[in-house]
């Protein structure tokens, strides 16, 4: 008799896709009646509008994942749900370009859906999603706080909160891919790279959020309004390193060493702070 071990048991999907069922926000209950034109100056538009194209690859994003993870049944399924609901991100803030006048034809949907293949680390991939959901999260929570046209405030809040919940997700295929992996230190370390590189300020991680910063902090119009709306890459950080420390089982946070902790390796870190709170303790 053949024993059917069930998806169910202890998949991820279904208790992540329960949870995004509770809060997920709908479309048509935005009150775009209360759209404020006026308060949407030219800075504001040309922000969004850069959002907005930076959130279309998702659709490749999603063909990648479904290609390079075709055979984990646990997080395709995920990504199906992550899918709908990241695609409803560039469509709700296309609309809002739309209601104060700002039009994209389908070639800018087309080209803003390009983005670089996935990193050959399946571990370096959930990881870069955690940060650059974080610091998505980060930057749209700013959105909320300061956006002086307040439809779109709202819409940032709406946003946050599903980037936030993506982190989480994402964070939680990272674990499990710990907790299961034939070679968990060189998963660890994949991880710790992504992090260093991440905050290093180069191009090395090819993400769509990271190379919206690096695209536009130095434009004029569109630098200046992510000033004045308080967008930083830099200000998950401390969270970040707490997260990933958490996750890699060594202590970090926004004044560690990431590139000594990098030189070291997860595993040594890991004895270094176990001896540093025995020493303590004594």
């Amino acid at each position: 008799m053949t024993i059917v071990q069930d998806i169910l048991t202890d998949a991820l999907h279904y208790p992540l896709y329960a949870e995004a069922e509770r809060v997920r926000w709908e479309m048509e209950a935005i009150p775009w009646g209360r759209l404020d034109r006026e308060r949407a100056a030219p800075g504001l538009r040309a922000l969004v509008r850069e959002i907005a194209y930076s959130e279309l690859t998702t659709t490749t994003a999603t063909r990648r994942f479904l290609t390079e993870f075709s055979d984990d049944a646990d997080f395709t399924q995920w990504v199906s749900v992550w899918f709908y609901e990241e695609s409803k991100h560039h469509q709700v803030l296309l609309r809002w370009l739309h209601q104060v006048g700002v039009t994209v034809d389908a070639e800018f949907v087309l080209r803003g859906r390009a983005t670089a293949p996935l990193m050959k680390s399946r571990m370096g991939t959930l990881a870069t999603n955690i940060i650059s959901e974080m610091v998505a999260s980060s930057a749209y929570a700013s959105l909320h706080r300061n956006s002086p046209e307040p439809v779109l405030a709202l819409i940032a809040r709406f946003l946050s909160g599903d980037e936030a919940r993506h982190a989480a997700s994402f964070y939680a295929y990272a674990r499990r891919r710990l907790e299961r992996s034939s070679d968990p230190e060189a998963d660890r370390r994949d991880a710790l790279k992504v992090l260093y590189l991440w905050f290093q300020g180069n191009d090395r991680v090819s993400h769509p959020v990271n190379e919206f910063y690096g695209r536009n902090q130095g434009r004029r119009e569109v630098g200046e309004t992510m000033d004045a709306i308080g967008f930083d890459k830099m200000a998950p950080r401390d969270r970040i390193c707490r997260l990933f420390g958490a996750l890699l089982g060594i202590d970090l946070d926004e004044s560690s060493d990431l590139l000594q902790a990098l030189r070291a390796g997860p595993a040594e870190e890991s004895r270094s702070t176990s001896r540093s709170e025995g020493s303590r303790q004594a």
